[in-house]
């Protein structure tokens, strides 16, 4: 980070009170004026920026592209939706214009990774010639350590939970060095630790949210790190957040960020899901044991009663969900489950008053006290939420890991944002792959100007899009056994150098053992180690593959010489079951699966190809191993999502182009 990134700083919005700005002194006015953006001036900064890139940098006509979008579409107060292919350079495209508003913007990412890209290297960038431009990185209080648990806690003697409960020594060990970090770090923000912090011993010296006293009533208010930082970027021109939270501000009625009446969100086709599912709430028997947890600790022998009652119901509440989820019903509550509900409300309302009650001990104690009411407040006000499900939610359950997840999802958040969002701010929604129906999903249709802007990468002599026909059925017995063989062959081509894809985790577990018998180069497999780990191991070693599903298909940059080959075992379309894509069917009627269904997965596979060429000198095939992409009556419309591959049917030709690959560059 440069030395101009002193004016990069972060913050946390994510609290129960409304953000407040610190004074007029320090206040970027938002007004009704009418937004301008000098197009000329934009345009040479972008030149002046481009110039300043370590490599030096070059004119690329995509990112002029999108400055002129921009500013035309803001200064019109016309929201902007911009599809940006790869190589575009699409976070330099709406970070130029947006340091001409010489206003508040905040700048929302799907993902940690380009959130810590935007504030790391774009922006600064940007800052370092558009002199006076401030930028802030927001992140969730549980990011920062908190100065009053550390003082609680301390390091001597035998550690214990809030609870009583004795901490392991491993965590102990671990908490011990972030209390040594404590006595010199100058921002106390997770990130900054030189080490992987086990969730347990950070979890004992920070405090979500709902937990903290906030800085009027913490007696180390004045020195808090999370409150420092907000207040020191309380008068920046560009906040940068991700879009959960400027979902969460949403549904707290634009009171938990900054004021501003421009956003831009990155990775948009994440949008419309994660406003669904955070304009609801979410429920799980975790939550049940938290608050007895942090409430025994204040209450003693007192509500001992009270609190093991709510563990043990949060053992029947999880039951009750794990069994409704064996028998396929997977929307709304059965009648055991709906009992549950009525009777963990009771619960929680006696235990919150009991907290409430006791309010007379010493000032450590009512800290206490007071870091275990706002949990216990807020689940009384998810569960009577949950009471009242409107026609326009959905009631659903999901199993993830190891429990069952009771969710409150928006099914159409088009109207919600139509009312709430859209007129009150002006939006530039960009990414590498807009869905087809995003804009008419997202409520602005008739609202926004759309622009798509092409890969100035040269696929068609660099890459190779492959759909074998010689495969069997995706849902025939010998699909695995075939999709095996083929990634031996293809892997043993390109000399390892495989990102391959998968839409299932247990079919990806089986697969990886198939080929890593059968292959010399060495098989990575998602969760055998942390993300980070295997994408750094994947980049530093040429020769490897790694397998893996979820959120690799987006996100993973490795260009270069370490990836020749994706492949992609079946079209990512959505699970039949799936509770919210079924409910998102019914309303479309007839057409569902063309409107619902295949945009998604089109968007999808863009996505997993997407990972193979990231530079102008990459080389390589995407090799999709699901003959519905070749025959089926819809593959037109998905192929038209994807960049313009030369297409081949015929393995040899693969075959013979990865051979040559390996031989014009050898991993080792």
């Amino acid at each position: 980070m440069t030395s101009n990134l002193a004016d990069v700083r972060s913050f946390d919005p994510d609290i129960d009170d409304p953000y407040v700005e610190p004074g007029e002194e320090a206040v970027i006015h938002v007004d009704d004026d009418l937004i301008e953006i000098d197009e000329d001036a934009a345009l040479a900064l972008l030149a002046k920026v481009t110039a300043a890139l370590p490599d030096g940098g070059e004119a690329r006509e995509g990112q002029q592209m999108m400055v002129r979008a921009i500013a035309a579409g803001l200064s019109r107060r016309r929201h902007v939706v911009i599809e940006a292919g790869t190589g575009v350079g699409k976070s330099l495209g709406y970070l130029v214009p947006l340091a001409q508003l010489k206003r508040r913007v905040i700048v929302a990412t799907a993902t940690k990774n380009l959130q810590d890209q935007l504030a790391t290297k774009d922006a600064p960038l940007v800052a370092a010639q558009a002199h006076g431009l401030r930028v802030a990185v927001l992140k969730g209080r549980s990011n920062y350590l908190c100065r009053l648990r550390v003082r609680e806690v301390g390091g001597d003697g035998q550690m214990a939970f809030e609870d009583g409960d004795e901490v392991p020594k491993g965590v102990a060990s671990q908490m011990r060095r972030v209390l040594e970090w404590a006595k010199e770090t100058t921002t106390g923000e997770r990130d900054e630790l030189s080490f992987e912090v086990d969730p347990r011993a950070w979890r004992q010296l920070s405090v979500t949210p709902q937990e903290c006293l906030g800085r009027i009533q913490c007696p180390l208010g004045s020195t808090c790190f999370a409150e420092a930082a907000k207040d020191a970027a309380a008068s920046s021109d560009i906040v940068i957040v991700n879009s959960h939270l400027y979902a969460s501000h949403l549904a707290a009625g634009s009171t938990i960020l900054p004021d501003h009446d421009v956003v831009v969100f990155d990775e948009a086709h994440e949008v419309l899901d994660i406003f669904a599912t955070l304009l609801g709430t979410s429920l799980n028997a975790t939550r049940f044991r938290a608050v007895a947890t942090l409430a025994r600790g204040v209450l003693g022998s007192a509500g001992a009663d009270i609190t093991t009652e709510v563990a043990s119901f949060a053992d029947r509440f999880a039951i009750a969900l794990e069994a409704q989820v064996a028998r396929g019903e997977l929307t709304g509550l059965g009648e055991e489950a709906t009992a549950l509900r009525s009777e963990g409300s009771r619960l929680i309302t006696t235990l919150t008053d009991l907290l409430r009650g006791k309010s007379d001990g010493e000032p450590a104690d009512e800290h206490r006290r007071l870091r275990a009411l706002g949990p216990a407040v807020h689940l009384g006000n998810d569960l009577t939420r949950l009471a009242d499900v409107s026609d326009d939610e959905l009631l659903w359950l999901t199993q993830r890991d190891r429990e069952v997840d009771l969710e409150l999802s928006l099914v159409d958040v088009g109207p919600r944002l139509r009312q709430e969002l859209w007129p009150a701010v002006t939006a530039v929604l960009t990414s590498a792959t807009i869905p087809e129906n995003l804009v008419r999903d997202l409520g602005l249709d008739g609202a926004a100007d759309e622009l798509r802007v092409p890969s100035p990468f040269d696929y068609q002599n660099n890459s190779l899009l492959y759909v074998p026909d010689h495969l069997p059925d995706r849902k025939s017995d010998a699909a695995e056994a075939a999709i095996a063989d083929e990634l031996v062959d293809l892997i043993g081509a390109a000399g390892g150098r495989t990102l391959a894809l998968f839409t299932n985790r247990t079919v990806m577990k089986r697969v990886a053992e198939m080929v890593e018998a059968r292959v010399a180069t060495p098989i990575l497999v998602q969760d055998t180690l942390s993300r980070q780990r295997l994408i750094t191991l994947f980049r530093e070693e040429a020769a490897a593959s790694l397998f893996a599903v979820t959120s690799y298909w987006q996100g993973v940059d490795v260009p270069g010489n370490s990836l020749a080959l994706v492949t992609i075992d079946r079209l990512p379309f959505a699970r039949p079951d799936d509770p919210l894509s079924q409910a998102r069917r019914d309303r479309a009627g007839d057409r569902a699966f063309y409107e619902v269904d295949v945009p998604r997965a089109a968007m999808l596979l863009a996505q997993g190809v997407g990972r193979l060429i990231r530079s102008t000198t990459d080389q390589g095939v995407v090799a999709v191993l699901d003959t519905r992409l070749a025959t089926a009556s819809y593959r037109s419309l998905m192929l038209k999502r994807l960049p313009p591959m030369k297409r081949t049917r015929t393995k040899t030709e693969v075959l013979d182009f990865l051979r040559h690959l390996d031989a014009s560059h050898p991993s080792t």
